[in-house]
């Protein structure tokens, strides 16, 4: 089964369900042009092959990773690709990985609405997608034509997610919602969609990011820790709501 989100919350979503939820967990960098999960899951090097020629997945974490930041050769080297190359790369980093036996394969999705989406989702078959928004108006317009391109590709939507929802003041424990209040919920709402929670701005989450240990393995007591585990529990429980529906596809054999 696979699903789709964006970078930082991905990350620490893959780890939650690995630990928290007890899960087999692969993690798919679908973001050709800036792939970042390298970086945040501490990995570097190339991935080996099987006899097959499949490439083998680099795990840390507990989860098997796979990111076109692997088959580069510098960190920072820009992927000046079109269309058909980007879609070659994709096709090879999920079918030709040998991805063992998964319970589920999150997917970060790049952004926006063009021919890499659709094709990922079409390609992959993905059991359901996680839209996560910040809470202001321009950013979930953006959330809405995700769901609205997934609903056109027959992807169902898992649910809508709030991330920076709100920054708690160290000094006196005040949320400043900087991005505005309650803007997710209100379009879960309007859409008919699951509103399956709020993940806070907090400076440790973008530490533990750049320092390539998600905040769920850095602080696993900490409320935003608490809060990814929450969202863990409830994508499975979606997941397994779905696959008691009939119009889900088949799981993915890749």
């Amino acid at each position: 089964m696979c699903f789709c989100i964006i970078v930082e919350f991905t990350v620490n979503l893959a780890v939650a369900l690995a630990t928290k939820c007890q899960l087999k967990v692969g993690l798919l960098d679908a973001d050709v042009y800036g792939p970042s999960i390298p970086t945040m899951m501490k990995l570097n090097g190339k991935p080996e092959a099987t006899e097959g020629k499949k490439m083998i997945p680099i795990e840390n974490h507990g989860v098997k990773c796979m990111s076109m930041g692997f088959l580069v050769g510098e960190k920072y080297a820009p992927i000046v690709w079109r269309g058909p190359m980007v879609m070659k790369a994709l096709e090879q980093m999920s079918r030709g990985v040998d991805w063992g036996k998964l319970d589920i394969l999150v997917v970060d999705m790049p952004p926006g609405t063009g021919d890499a989406q659709i094709s990922i989702s079409q390609r992959l078959q993905l059991s359901g997608a996680l839209i996560v928004s910040t809470p202001q108006d321009v950013a979930l317009i953006d959330a809405r034509r995700g769901v609205n391109m997934f609903a056109k590709v027959e992807v169902p939507i898992l649910g809508i997610l709030e991330n920076m929802s709100f920054f708690k003041c160290p000094h006196c424990g005040e949320p400043w919602y900087i991005f505005g209040k309650g803007g997710a919920r209100k379009t879960a709402d309007e859409m008919g969609l699951s509103f399956l929670g709020e993940i806070p701005l907090e400076t440790e989450i973008r530490k533990c990011s750049d320092e390539g240990v998600p905040v769920v393995l850095s602080n696993p007591d900490s409320a935003v820790s608490k809060a990814y585990g929450d969202v863990a529990q409830k994508v499975v429980s979606r997941l397994k709501e779905l696959s008691e529906q009939p119009f889900l596809r088949p799981e993915l054999n890749l």
